[in-house]
């Protein structure tokens, strides 16, 4: 499946690009009040949802690729945090259950499974909130958590949330395959990744959590 998707995207990539390179060459060279912009402008957003589906599908691709090395993974998170741009009305914390959690990891497509869960957390908090990263552990295993004060995940869509495509967002806005290649890396590691969450504000503060239990040492093979 992975080769399989890494053909299609790399067919469909290099006629793709050329759509998108002459769209935008024709959008710059429109008068700012011609009628057309607007439908070109229709052609060139579409054209850019497409070309981040086909990246989207690289990545799904390439999971079945792990090159571990020992990772402090306290010190990935600080990273990942450091580098995240936070909007002014969400707080960011950063909990470490110890100062170090070692853990032979792929730093890249850890800090990608980061990354995609933190970009989810803040998409669930339009109004404000908080985003909390958490790391833990044992002998065996580090656990990282990404846990938001968003609007929660539905009941009935908590089952669909890992499957490619599927996507609660409006068109245009994400392409579903965020959480089909976080949950890809995780399993390549032989990890766990676990989802907590409340949208029914009636029960109690909506939110969710993110959990990603990773095993110390190197399973591969």
């Amino acid at each position: 499946m992975g080769q399989l998707a890494a053909g299609i995207a790399h067919e469909v990539n290099n006629p793709l690009g050329v759509v998108i390179m002459f769209a935008h060459l024709l959008l710059e060279d429109l008068p700012a009040d011609d009628k057309r912009r607007e439908d070109l402008q229709t052609i060139v957003e579409n054209a850019d949802r497409c070309k981040k589906i086909v990246s989207g599908l690289l990545h799904f691709a390439r999971q079945n690729k792990v090159t571990p090395a020992l990772t402090d993974v306290c010190e990935l998170v600080d990273e990942v945090a450091r580098l995240t741009i936070v909007p002014a009305n969400v707080t960011l914390e950063v909990e470490h259950g110890a100062p170090e959690q070692a853990a032979e990891v792929d730093r890249d497509q850890i800090a990608q499974v980061l990354t995609n869960l933190i970009s989810n957390a803040l998409a669930a908090m339009p109004d404000g909130g908080r985003l909390t990263l958490r790391t833990d552990g044992d002998a065996d295993s580090v656990r990282i958590a990404v846990a938001d004060t968003g609007v929660g995940i539905p009941e009935e869509n908590r089952a669909s949330i890992f499957t490619p495509f599927f996507t609660t967002k409006p068109v245009g806005k994400g392409t579903g395959l965020g959480l089909a290649v976080t949950y890809g890396i995780v399993k390549m590691h032989r990890g766990q990744i676990e989802v907590a969450s409340n949208a029914n504000p009636a029960k109690r503060p909506t939110g969710t959590t993110f959990t990603v239990n990773l095993p110390r040492k190197s399973q591969k093979g």
